[in-house]
Formats: structure tokens, C-alpha cells, sequence
């Protein structure tokens, strides 16, 4: 196992990402928590160490903080609550941001590869309806535009279009190869794939698309 404290920005490699995820499938623990911390969290902080990527999925009781700046609305016994994201990403983060203009760069939806809200072995046209209703609200946020959804198998960002709210992902990088129809899989044996993502995923965070 590599020593992942000395590893420098930028120098994530596939094995380095493999590793993060294979631990969970090896303890069983595949719970989306693990996934989003310790492999999603950890690899967009590796690659864009200027950025803050940020837990946002528990929402507290406050008046200095607008979840509506990075996400949308749902309606709960009449009342109105924010449809939190998993991750926030923002140049400099400040959790009081009705007082602080934020500089957001992207918000992250992620599930886990072994849930039923995986992603990995579907079309984004047959995702559930309750999973296009989360990249709706998210993407009907009041400052945020972008939102990237991943099961840490495959990756897909979306922007939102100036006449609307557009479901396609704008682009889709798949970090595996499906082995038959029933969503058995291998990792793709190319380190390519993983310099794309990581190319694609700064100039995403970086204003460049």
C-alpha cells in the first residue's frame, strides 16, 4: 500500500484511486458515506488543492448560512427545505455565506458503486426519477451552475444551460469496463483514463468549461 500522506498534489495515480476504493469493497463497509469522504473528497482535494471540497449533506438550523446558493427545494408536509448535494466546492469556503460572496465552483451528488443508486451500468436517460428530481434541484441552485454526479466508477458533469435545466451530462468518464449485462465490471487497465478525468475535472473546477 502506497503512503498516501506524502503523496504531492496533482500525482494521484489510478493506483493510488484504486487502492481508496478497493479498501471498502474488502471490508464489505460500502456505505456511500465512505465513497464520498474517502475517495471522492480525497481525490478532487488531491487535484485541486487550491479548492475547498466540503461536507454539506447535514444541514443545521441557522441564519448565516443559504443552502440555496449551491442547491434547489423540496416540499416535506407542506414545508419548504433545501435538497442538500454531498459536496460543495468553492475557492475559499465560509460556512457564513449570506455575509461572504462565495466563489463556487461546483457541487458533488455521489453514491455508492454498490448501491441501488449506482450509476456505473446505466444510461443517465433510465436514472431514477427520484435521482433526476436531486441533479434538478442542485442544478436550480440560486448561484451554482455545476454539479458533477459520480458512483467513483463513473463520473458525469452537467452545467446549467442558459434557456433551462438540461439533463445530459456534458461529459462522461467511466473508470471501468463492464464485463456482461449484469453490471459486473473490471477496472479499465489504461492509466489514460485516469489523466483525462483529472484533466477534465480541473479545467471543470477551473472556469475553463
Amino acid at each position: 500500500m502506497s503512503d498516501d500522506n506524502n503523496i504531492a498534489p496533482n500525482d494521484v495515480t489510478f493506483n493510488h484511486y484504486k487502492e481508496w476504493f478497493e479498501k471498502y469493497r474488502r471490508n464489505n463497509d460500502t456505505r456511500e458515506i465512505n465513497f464520498q469522504n474517502e475517495v471522492i473528497k480525497r481525490f478532487i482535494r488531491g487535484i485541486c488543492p487550491d479548492l475547498d471540497v466540503e461536507s454539506c449533506d447535514t444541514k443545521v438550523i441557522t441564519t448565516r448560512h443559504d443552502y440555496l446558493q449551491y442547491c434547489g427545494t423540496y416540499i416535506s408536509e407542506g414545508e419548504e427545505k433545501a435538497s442538500t448535494p454531498d459536496l460543495v466546492i468553492t475557492k475559499e469556503w465560509n460556512w457564513f455565506n449570506r455575509e461572504y460572496n462565495l466563489d463556487y465552483r461546483a457541487v458533488v451528488e455521489v453514491k455508492s458503486p454498490f448501491g441501488k443508486e449506482s450509476i456505473y451500468f446505466k444510461n443517465y436517460i433510465n436514472y431514477s426519477s427520484n435521482l433526476k428530481r436531486e441533479l434538478k434541484r442542485h442544478l436550480s441552485a440560486k448561484v451554482n451552475v455545476k454539479v458533477i454526479l459520480t458512483d467513483a466508477l463513473k463520473w458525469e458533469f452537467y452545467i446549467r444551460s442558459e434557456d433551462g435545466i438540461d439533463l445530459k451530462p456534458i461529459r462522461t468518464i467511466e473508470l471501468y469496463d463492464l464485463i456482461d449485462g449484469r453490471g459486473h465490471w473490471e477496472w479499465k487497465r489504461s492509466e489514460q483514463v485516469m489523466e483525462e478525468l483529472k484533466e477534465y475535472l480541473e479545467e471543470f473546477l477551473n472556469y475553463n468549461i
